[in-house]
């Protein structure tokens, strides 16, 4: 199997980088990859005969007999120096489940013939279904891409196939990307151990995830939300050992837009001090345990709104308050700190941030804008990607200053420097004010319901209206009554102005969410719209999935005063009131 490709050597090179430390990003069953060995050699075989697989390769002196097996079979000769054509790799392959066995690989890299050839060096008796148990290998020749395997049918083989439909394509498009167009952050987890995070994490879940994901009272996908800040609390549990192998760092923090607090929570029990900060309550800050500090505030930038004792400052998805968090953190103290998340983008006035640049997407260029910020505040800033379920998971750490203390006082200094030039922020209080900026907009303490629902009827009715229309065009009204075409989504779009899609992307919605809240007229089912037949009484209580109690004839019919043949149901069989409002 091969593909034709644009490939440079460097560019296969940098691919199969990829496939060796983060075949993770391609293999949904793994959580990641570690390197056990790497090292250079001399050796004339081209294709190998591996020797069998060790009981415990998870075990470093069970891997060194391994090694020294395999290289006294092959008469294989390390080099102190890269200057041989071939280099050996072993790693091992962490899977997303934590109870599920690991599985290994030795990959073997041929640099003059720019070929790599991968093993399954797994036990046996771990049964391992993480990588395909047979030997394939990928190489450059004649500008295409050629996939080799050690199978002698391919036809029933599900991992072949994975590799031809999945691997090899992506293979191609990592050596063809263009490296400008990268982001800005490409390594995970690179300011901590992989392998503290990969055992810590799944202590973690087990010790807090699952019980919240049971009892969480919030309207939000706890499968999502709960590991996420799991995932995130890890992190920062690992980062504040500061490297002392497993030394407990006891530390106070602040955790700025802190939601519904489970950061706080899990970072609380875990044996830290901290405080967490929100424009509203949530529901489940009632569950939490007394220790847990949560206070309702509205944070504006000033000077009584810092925290000289706060070791770290925590902006976790901090929306308006993101360029705000470095500032807060640099004026706070000179040992304050910051871990930052990014996510909706904000300038410093609290209006949102607009691209400049039309080469990069909006979330690269905003995370430069506040790197910007963090470094002129006098941090030495760290950019780090995390392993949490979301496409906004670069952080920014700053944990060093680019100053020492004695010149801590210049640079809060400049900060009122800083913020007096930004282009956002022209309307500065002067230098004795407590208030930094005086057009700051926070979030409104009560959270405005944006999905469609709130959309002005004078916007709907004609969207409902046209709809309508367009299903019945055609059909015979003269008959039975019509349910009306059955159409795609994509094809009702078109039917809309441009003001009206505004209207509902305002709304945090589309047509389809329209279509649906109104579910009493339109039946919405894979990509797919039609007008639905009314409900008849008995229908509607007959439904275990409603309350039994439901009460009927509550609501005007629409069907009964809208559709040219009026509603098909008599008065007393319909769940909704015959007659005009």
């Amino acid at each position: 199997m091969f593909i034709n490709s644009t490939m440079t050597p460097v560019s296969f090179w940098n691919s199969v980088n990829i496939l060796i430390k983060k075949f993770n990003v391609i293999n949904k069953r793994l959580w990641g990859c570690k390197t056990m060995f790497s090292g250079y050699c001399k050796t004339e075989h081209s294709l190998w005969v591996l020797p069998k697989s060790c009981p415990n390769l998870g075990h470093e002196e069970d891997l060194q007999s391994y090694i020294n097996t395999l290289f006294s079979k092959l008469q294989i000769e390390l080099c102190d120096e890269p200057k041989s054509c071939y280099e050996v790799v072993i790693i091992e392959l962490l899977p997303k489940q934590y109870t599920q066995k690991k599985a290994y690989q030795l990959v073997f890299l041929e640099k003059e013939k720019v070929a790599v050839t991968f093993y399954d060096i797994t036990p046996e008796d771990h049964n391992q279904t993480l990588c395909p148990s047979f030997r394939y290998s990928l190489a450059l020749k004649n500008k295409a891409i050629t996939l080799k395997t050690s199978l002698d049918d391919t036809s029933n083989c599900k991992s072949y196939q994975w590799l031809v439909d999945q691997v090899l394509p992506q293979f191609v498009k990592w050596g063809e990307e263009d490296t400008r167009k990268r982001p800005i952050c490409m390594e995970s987890l690179s300011l901590i151990s992989k392998d503290k995070y990969y055992k810590k994490y799944n202590e973690l879940k087990m010790k807090y995830g699952k019980e919240m994901v049971e009892v969480w009272p919030e309207g939000t996908d706890p499968s999502k939300y709960v590991y996420e800040d799991v995932a995130i609390a890890t992190y920062l549990l690992l980062l504040w050992e500061d490297g002392n192998e497993g030394d407990f760092q006891k530390k106070t923090f602040v955790d700025l837009g802190c939601g519904n607090g489970l950061l706080v929570y899990i970072l609380a029990k875990e044996g830290h001090t901290g405080l967490g900060i929100d424009v509203r309550k949530r529901q489940i800050w009632d569950m939490y345990p007394d220790d847990v500090k949560l206070e309702v505030k509205t944070i504006i930038p000033s000077d009584v709104n810092l925290f000289p004792e706060a070791d770290w400052l925590i902006g976790n998805h901090s929306d308006e308050l993101t360029p705000w968090i470095p500032v807060i953190a640099a004026r706070s103290s000179y040992k304050c700190n910051f871990f930052l998340l990014p996510c909706c983008a904000f300038n410093f006035d609290g209006s949102k941030y607009q691209r400049r640049d039309s080469s990069k997407s909006q979330y690269t260029e905003y995370l430069e804008y506040v790197k910007d910020i963090c470094e002129s505040c006098g941090f030495e800033t760290c950019v780090d990607r995390l392993k949490i379920p979301s496409t906004k998971r670069i952080c920014l750490v700053g944990r060093k200053r680019l100053h020492t203390e004695d010149k801590y006082q210049q640079f809060c200094n400049e900060i009122k420097n800083l913020i007096d030039k930004s282009s956002e922020c022209t309307k500065i209080k002067s230098s004795d004010s407590t208030s930094w900026v005086t057009d700051f907009k926070p979030r409104d303490p009560v959270e405005r319901v944006k999905n469609c629902t709130k959309i002005e009827k004078s916007i709907t009715g004609p969207i409902v209206d046209c709809i309508t229309n367009y299903l019945l065009e055609g059909c015979n009204l003269q008959t039975d009554w019509s349910c009306g075409k059955l159409v795609d989504l994509c094809e009702l779009i078109h039917l809309l102005t441009n003001d009206q899609l505004r209207a509902m992307k305002a709304e945090c919605g589309g047509l389809q969410t329209l279509l649906k809240n109104n579910h009493h007229i339109f039946k919405v089912q894979s990509g797919k719209v039609q007008l639905r037949y009314p409900k008849t009484i008995e229908e509607v209580k007959s439904n275990t999935k409603l309350d039994k109690n439901i009460k009927v004839k509550q609501k005007p019919c629409w069907f009964y005063i809208h559709h040219p043949q009026g509603c098909p149901l008599t008065d007393s069989k319909c769940s909704y009131l015959h007659g005009t409002v």
